[in-house]
């Protein structure tokens, strides 16, 4: 069986998938649209909208939206600044404090280091 690859989504579209949630990769064959497995169901999403992986990531990665922009209703619905963290392990949302290194996850509660360097 061939190793498992990761997708995470960096870019919102009509996909309809959480920024820096990491989802597995089903197919990834076509030169322009990933398939991801999200909750068992297949969704394509276009390559240029995802970070590819080989292993599962372990790190919480970080979300930051732009201010001069439209805010997605999911994130003021929840009550999220611009800047928060997605878990790899359950892809639940938590605050994240600038620069914090390591964060527990409020759903999991699983603890994992905060990628400040590949944010998206």
């Amino acid at each position: 069986m061939p190793p498992k690859i990761w997708a995470r989504v960096r870019q919102t579209g009509a996909h309809g998938l959480r920024r820096g949630a990491w989802y597995p990769v089903v197919n990834d064959l076509g030169p322009s649209i990933v398939i991801l497995d999200v909750s068992k169901r297949n969704v394509p999403v276009p390559r240029e909208s995802v970070d590819l992986a080989e292993q599962r990531p372990d790190q919480w990665s970080v979300v930051r939206w732009d201010s001069s922009k439209p805010i997605p209703r999911r994130i003021s619905q929840e009550h999220l600044p611009l800047t928060y963290a997605v878990c790899p392990f359950c892809r639940a949302r938590a605050y994240v404090v600038d620069g914090q290194e390591d964060l527990e996850c409020p759903e999991c509660k699983k603890k994992s280091r905060v990628d400040w360097e590949n944010a998206c």
